[in-house]
């Protein structure tokens, strides 16, 4: 015997639908038509702006439904489906583009100009977030480094540019340069020549000045027309239009000696890679301070030095100036605890002194050779001076300096200079305070850093005389080079 099965439905239990009148179908029909003609009309300024939030939500929701922002799966999925399409469109060969229209080339050319630009604003954005985070410093790395270590076609200027942006987009003022890259308006180069002058400038600018004149440069990068050369130059004239504004700008008005502070801070050196073997140096310097640096580049230090012959020196005015410099800075680098300055602002006084009492006896001499007074005197002098005591042997020869350091020490020059006062090398007469003390017997030949085996050589002859392996004899207070 069979079971009957009964089955539920809903619809048993509710009421029946209620007829729709004419008239209710016919009011509805009317709101559809004026629904459908207020999104149809086009004409509308703030209909369209309605209907564009309308669209971009839709969109929105459709890449994330649960309203989560852009999720990590989100980025890498849209970087992997744009990576999959990008090998396939790169994977055709020469015979598939030659199917290609005209038309269709010239659109592909754009879009890609296109989605390179987009790709340079997706890696600007992460590189704020590795910033922003600290990924970098984290593993002992600057960011260009970090970043290039992913991205290893990136070239170092570019990845200078991505610094110097992300460097501008924590300044107020940045905030039209981030937007411009991030919007794909402006390339990351362009922008980072508008970074690099920004950074510069800003120390000279107020606020409000700063950023009118990164809208200016900003506007000039995202300009179409705009070269980059032409860009170069409006960067350019931002500078000059700073320095050519009142001096008085930003001082105080009874302070009539402090520097123009525009110049001030924009003082500064660069470093550029010229090539193989070659790196370029500029220097931009406040006015208030070209005496000092005409004083190395125009000075003796850059004059002409015959050779040991009497021949003429083959340096042009270029490569003298170089030496000149190079001199001044070995100066205060080659000589531990003496700087720069402190050979010409001391006074070098020598006096025979008693070897058994150590003190001062006869005639004192100063450095110059044309000053003479009592060791009575030269005693006195030590109380308010820098006094280095140089005892000196049976024909003028400082002695008993100490040894067993690499490098000659503060006491050491100093008796150097007594006993050379200039270049040693035949025929310079550049001063010693601006030479460098050569071990005769080489330091990485077991040489001492003993006073009879020290002579004074400017930078270029020291340079000679390593280059040649040159010898010297010295005797009392001579040098004599075996050429």
């Amino acid at each position: 015997m069979g079971v009957e099965e009964e089955f539920f439905d809903p619809a048993d239990w509710l009421p029946a639908p209620a007829p729709v009148s004419e008239a209710e179908a016919a009011a509805a029909q009317v709101v559809a038509a004026e629904q459908l003609a207020a999104l149809n009309a086009g004409d509308d300024p703030a209909t369209e702006a309605e209907w564009a939030d309308i669209v971009a939500t839709l969109e929105a929701d459709l890449l994330d439904p649960d309203q989560l922002g852009w999720a990590p799966e989100v980025l890498a999925s849209c970087l992997a489906q744009a990576k999959t399409a990008l090998d396939v469109a790169a994977g055709l060969e020469d015979g598939d583009l030659t199917r290609c229209m005209d038309d269709a080339v010239r659109d592909a050319i754009d879009q890609a100009g296109r989605l390179a630009t987009r790709t340079e604003s997706l890696t600007y954005a992460l590189a704020v977030q590795v910033h922003a985070r600290g990924l970098h410093t984290a593993v002992g790395l600057s960011l260009v480094d970090w970043v290039r270590a992913r991205c290893p076609w990136m070239t170092v200027p570019q990845g200078s540019a991505l610094k110097q942006v992300v460097e501008a987009s924590t300044h107020h003022w940045g905030a039209p340069l981030d937007a411009a890259v991030r919007e794909g308006r402006t390339s990351l180069a362009r922008a980072g020549r508008v970074a690099k002058v920004m950074l510069r400038l800003r120390r000279a600018l107020d606020p409000d000045q700063a950023e009118a004149y990164a809208a200016i440069a900003t506007g000039a990068a995202c300009g179409t027309k705009i070269s980059d050369a032409e860009l170069g130059k409006v960067c350019t004239k931002l500078l000059t239009d700073l320095l050519e504004e009142d001096p008085d700008r930003g001082k105080d008005p009874d302070d009539k000696d402090t520097p123009d502070p525009a110049p001030q801070a924009l003082r500064c050196v660069t470093r550029h890679l010229l090539g193989e073997g070659m790196v370029r140096y500029t220097v931009d310097a406040p006015i208030q301070d070209a005496p000092m640096f005409d004083g190395i580049l125009f000075g003796p230090l850059a004059a002409p030095v015959p050779g040991p012959e009497g021949e003429k020196d083959s340096r042009d005015a270029g490569q003298r100036q170089y030496d000149a410099v190079k001199t001044v800075v070995s100066r205060g680098l080659a000589n531990p605890g003496a700087p720069a300055s402190s050979a010409r602002a001391s006074v070098i006084v020598t006096v025979k002194a008693d070897p058994e009492t150590g003190r001062p006896t006869g005639t004192a001499e100063s450095a110059t050779g044309n000053t003479w007074f009592t060791s009575t005197a030269a005693g006195r002098y030590a109380c308010i001076g820098d006094l280095t005591p140089v005892v000196l042997g049976e024909l003028g020869e400082p002695l008993d300096l100490g040894r067993t350091q690499r490098l000659a020490s503060p006491g050491q020059f100093k008796a150097l200079l007594v006993r050379d006062k200039t270049c040693t090398f035949p025929g310079c007469t550049i001063p010693g305070s601006w030479c460098e003390s050569h071990h005769l017997i080489w330091w990485c030949r077991d040489g001492d850093t003993d006073i009879i085996l020290l002579v004074l050589l400017c930078p270029r002859h020291h340079t000679v005389v390593h280059a040649e392996d040159l010898m010297a004899t010295v005797v009392g207070d001579v040098v004599t080079w075996h050429l």
